[in-house]
């Protein structure tokens, strides 16, 4: 039997886009631990534009999860977690706290302070890119708004792989939001996606997907992105409750 051929282009291919990952994960480091010593434990802490429009993308992903759901009994992990912005918020509101909630980053600073601020729920905070165990949804809220590279099909693609890292530990699926533009773009280093693309390049890789645009936050879109047997599942449930 002859030796198959060795396919030079997509190992190259794929060594670039390993060391593409490795130089974003670097300079997101980087980016977030400088801007964190300098903030502090704020919304512009985490390059967010206000805390208004934090609370406000807060509330998207959560009241879409419960729509989905119908109660709030349900465990999420909160992908690109950062000081913990959101555990506080759903410690802070009655309405939230049956949420079962974890956090992740890549940023050893972020997760340091999380444990320390957090001290009785230090177990929630760890350090990766991916839930540590299987939850019913992986949230991404802002994650990939600020930009790391010019390069927008680059980026595109490093978003594309973080989100296939928490589709395989998710039962139900993906909530993101991310900011949008008729145009998708890259400027003055922020992400924009057209949303009706991305949706459809969501839906080609992972499944069911549903777009809105986050409520009071301009040029912003959230995205649920649902496996099938839960897109049935839910179904079933609805006629049931008819």
């Amino acid at each position: 039997m002859s030796p198959q051929p060795y396919n030079n282009t997509a190992s190259k291919k794929m060594m670039f886009r390993r060391l593409s990952q490795s130089l974003f994960e670097s300079s997101i480091k980087s980016a977030y631990t400088r801007r964190f010593r300098e903030k502090g434990a704020h919304a512009e802490g985490v390059f967010w534009s206000s805390r208004v429009s934090q609370t406000a993308r807060f509330e998207q992903v959560l009241a879409n999860m419960k729509a989905e759901f119908g109660s709030t009994s349900f465990c999420l992990a909160d992908i690109g977690c950062g000081y913990g912005a959101l555990f506080h918020y759903i410690q802070s509101k009655p309405a939230w706290r049956q949420i079962d909630y974890s956090g992740v980053d890549i940023t050893p600073e972020m997760v340091s302070y999380c444990k320390r601020e957090h001290t009785s729920h230090k177990h929630r905070f760890s350090l990766g890119r991916q839930p540590k165990h299987p939850v019913d949804f992986a949230v991404f809220v802002g994650t990939f708004n600020l930009c790391h590279t010019d390069d927008y099909e680059l980026w595109e693609d490093y978003i594309l792989r973080q989100l296939a890292f928490s589709w395989a530990r998710v039962r139900y699926g993906l909530i993101l939001n991310i900011t949008s533009l008729e145009t998708a773009k890259i400027n003055n280093h922020i992400f924009y996606v057209n949303p009706e693309a991305f949706a459809k390049k969501l839906a080609s890789r992972f499944g069911a997907v549903s777009a809105a645009p986050t409520q009071f936050v301009p040029q912003d879109t959230t995205f649920i992105i649902c496996k099938e047997k839960h897109e049935r599942h839910i179904t079933k449930l609805r006629k049931a409750q008819r």
